[in-house]
């Protein structure tokens, strides 16, 4: 959940499509921008490449993004909302399963949740994508958001909670990372990683 930040740049409007084959066009564009990206990474991610892929012309490209960059946000910001749903649906289990056993349980389930869904495109928005500095404040505020729901979960069972969340959010993303995305990644199934991580996570969580 990591990038290096760039310098913000100066972006026009993205146009909005009102009509429905307009939508479906930008849709295309989006589809066909993520599957390079997801394949060939951020290098090979160019309005050319995209308008090919897309079977449109560079002119329509350009009649909804002024750039690459413009379709990145959206991207980024479809990729992150679903982060943000496991994240509320976590929450919300958890209020009904406070043992810090269940705590352990559903933070793996939510990071496993989120890298094993298109790891590709993941590996890319993660390590290949430069993020402008909008960009990587919504990625450090879905971090701590999950920090300090952990915390806020672990609060009755442990000492220091924020320590301790602060502790088994990094854990959990940087070995589902690793081993779902990463491709020098040991490939194992979500089960098995589940299992591993949560056996892991739930001595060192009851450790006081």
């Amino acid at each position: 959940m990591t990038n290096a930040t760039t310098k913000k740049r100066p972006r026009k409007p993205v146009r909005t499509a009102k009509q429905r084959r307009s939508k479906e066009t930008v849709e295309v564009i989006l589809e066909s921008a993520t599957r390079i990206l997801s394949d060939h990474g951020w290098a090979a991610l160019n309005t050319n490449a995209i308008a090919k892929r897309a079977g449109v012309s560079v002119g329509s490209v350009y009649e909804y993004f002024p750039n690459k960059h413009a379709i990145i946000d959206i991207i980024l910001d479809r990729h992150l909302a679903q982060g943000e749903a496991l994240i509320n649906h976590g929450a919300s289990v958890i209020s009904d399963n406070p043992s810090a056993e269940a705590v352990v349980q559903i933070l793996v389930a939510g990071f496993v949740g989120i890298h094993s869904d298109d790891p590709k495109l993941h590996r890319a928005l993660s390590s290949d994508v430069p993020l402008n500095g909008a960009q990587q404040n919504r990625v450090d505020a879905v971090r701590a958001k999950i920090i300090n729901l952990t915390s806020a979960a672990l609060s009755t069972h442990v000492k220091d909670p924020k320590t301790k969340a602060t502790l088994l959010v990094d854990a959990a993303d940087a070995l589902t990372h690793r081993w779902l995305v990463d491709e020098v990644g040991v490939p194992v199934s979500a089960e098995v990683l589940s299992n591993e991580l949560e056996n892991m996570l739930r001595l060192y969580v009851l450790t006081a």
